[in-house]
């Protein structure tokens, strides 16, 4: 699986077909994205998914606050 949207996928996400619809799209709801060489405008499959609400991995490492520098 790629790690950026397919043709068709962006085309379900948007309603639309051409590019230009597709970035005009993206751009009006504030979606972070970037236009390829060939002018194909590229979204991340994670940011996708995290955009559209699906919950996200929790980052690794430390999970809870660090209170070691507060003085009681």
């Amino acid at each position: 699986m790629s790690m950026f949207l397919t043709t068709e996928e962006l085309a379900e996400l948007t309603e639309a077909t051409t590019r230009s619809k597709q970035i005009e799209w993206l751009a009006r709801r504030g979606w972070v994205f970037e236009i390829s060489r060939l002018g194909n405008p590229k979204v991340l499959r994670g940011y996708a998914a995290s955009k559209m609400g699906l919950a996200t991995e929790a980052p690794a490492g430390q999970t809870e606050p660090d209170f070691s520098h507060w003085r009681y």
